[in-house]
């Protein structure tokens, strides 16, 4: 098995033979666990606010329009991306389509890949446990795939990415052989480096943009390890419907 990080999603090579966890800290793979948490219907992301719009005004049940562009919640829909927003949110029943700036087009950049999960602080020991059982019983590589900010690296996300193949590498057992790629060594380079995590958010480019538009609180609340153990899965044709399995519109 190898193991890897790609700090941006064009970095994937052989999507085949790979279980991408995706990761876009700041916010959206957060932002989405703590949706899970609330126990929707069902969940569709898009890379564009056309589309959701476009699937919006085609359903006779209005569904819940949510997500961002720069930050900003867009015209005409109902919640934006900050995971504290949904925290005490009631969604049972109900469909949710978002969408953001990185996250959700990462999503689409790697959707061949037969497994995709979303991964964060929040949902850390789960995704790790969930990508490692995934990739033993089939034969694939691990790999992070960083969402990125504006296709460029972010070091929120590779931050982030660090962590998560630190934890990922504690669960595998000592008669499992792994490679571990030079973009997982410099992730678990950037994650042993900085020893202060929020300052670290608040310094990144992502992070910064967060705070201009009032949301400093979401920083402290994206580094909660283990918070809510929920795993986004995006559901591929050959697979059957799972319990946070999402959908994608492109």
């Amino acid at each position: 098995m190898n193991i890897d990080a790609a700090f941006t999603p064009d970095e994937v090579q052989a999507l085949s033979g790979k279980v991408c966890i995706v990761v876009d800290v700041i916010r959206s793979t957060s932002t989405l666990q703590v949706i899970y948490s609330r126990n929707p219907a069902k969940v569709i992301l898009t890379p564009t606010v056309q589309k959701a719009m476009k699937f919006a005004a085609q359903q006779t049940v209005h569904p819940m329009l949510c997500g961002e562009r720069g930050g900003l919640i867009p015209e005409g829909f109902d919640r934006g991306n900050s995971p504290r927003e949904y925290a005490d949110l009631d969604l049972t029943g109900r469909t949710v389509v978002f969408t953001s700036s990185n996250g959700t087009r990462a999503v689409a950049d790697v959707n061949l890949a037969p497994y995709v999960f979303l991964g964060s602080f929040l949902n850390a020991g789960a995704v790790v446990e969930t990508a490692l059982s995934t990739a033993v019983k089939n034969g694939l590589d691990i790999v992070m795939v960083c969402a990125g900010r504006e296709e460029r690296f972010a070091i929120d996300d590779a931050y982030c990415a660090g962590f998560l193949i630190s934890q990922l590498l504690s669960h595998i057992p000592s008669d499992q052989g792994f490679e571990l790629g030079e973009g997982g060594q410099a992730a678990l380079a950037i994650y042993g480096y900085y020893r202060d995590p929020l300052k670290l958010f608040q310094n990144s480019g992502a992070g910064k943009a967060v705070m201009s538009i009032g949301l400093a609180d979401d920083l402290p609340y994206l580094l909660q390890p283990d918070l809510y153990p929920v795993v986004p899965t995006l559901i591929q044709r050959d697979q059957p419907a799972s319990k946070w399995g999402f959908s994608l519109l492109i």
